[in-house]
């Protein structure tokens, strides 16, 4: 198993998230690194601080002998660097518990998300080995009333609805409107299914039509939404990237 840290002679290594807002780089992250991750069973949390992202353990972890409390601050400092190979960089220090001390060490570690659901982290060790790099996995934040992404959000003059309704948030049409095709969807028609991926990230489906006379419902495509800062637009994003910008009503 490697890290959490694995340093087979230091024992230890554990794994941080993301901002929604770019540090040093002129562009935003096009993925969320904060929010809470899993990896090998342990949770770890990442929060901003100013224009760098940290990361605590949320379990006690044990790595050899040595014992790292829940709420040991892991992940240090790292900066948005850009993205590249369809993945963000972040680069920053992990640290590596081991021998006899359970001393603790900041090694280089660089972190690259190209999912928002997947991370993996990698780094250099004390002396100069690079253990394979480990993935940690997406913790979706659970469903709540009280979620910013709950409301109306209007583009066009025409307003989707968003409520909680079971295990989804739901979308439906505040009032009818027409689509680029030519049919006309009715008030109360379900247009948006989503569920919370990350902080102010969502993922789900939206709802398309066969075209007249018909109008009946056709697939469901994939879609995601960006809650931006301040919670006054939410961004719907097509699997094919286009931006749709809606304004809280």
């Amino acid at each position: 198993m490697r890290r959490i840290f694995v340093l087979v002679t230091l024992g230890c290594s554990i794994a941080a998230a993301v901002p929604a807002a770019a540090s040093a780089a002129s562009a935003p992250p096009h993925f969320q690194l904060l929010g809470d991750w899993s990896f090998h069973g342990h949770r770890y949390r990442f929060v901003a601080k100013g224009r760098t992202v940290d990361g605590r353990s949320l379990t006690r972890v044990r790595v050899g002998g040595c014992v790292l409390k829940a709420g040991t601050l892991l992940f240090r400092g790292y900066r948005y660097v850009g993205f590249k190979a369809k993945a963000d960089t972040w680069r920053g220090r992990i640290a590596v518990v081991g021998g006899s001390h359970c001393r603790k060490t900041l090694v280089r570690s660089t972190i690259t998300q190209s999912s928002e659901l997947y991370f993996s982290e990698s780094s250099r060790l004390p002396d100069g080995d690079r253990p394979p790099p480990g993935t940690f996995k997406r913790v979706r934040p659970p469903l709540s009333p009280t979620d910013p992404v709950l409301g109306t959000w209007v583009r066009n003059g025409a307003g989707v609805v968003v409520a909680l309704e079971g295990p989804l948030y739901v979308g439906r049409a505040r009032e009818q409107f027409s689509i680029a095709n030519g049919c006309t969807v009715q008030a109360g028609t379900v247009v948006w299914r989503m569920r919370p991926v990350g902080p102010d990230r969502y993922s789900g489906t939206i709802q398309t039509f066969f075209g007249p006379p018909g109008c009946a419902p056709a697939s469901l495509d994939a879609s995601t939404w960006i809650l931006e800062p301040g919670s006054a637009q939410l961004v719907r994003k097509a699997a094919a990237g286009q931006p749709f910008p809606y304004t809280r009503a």
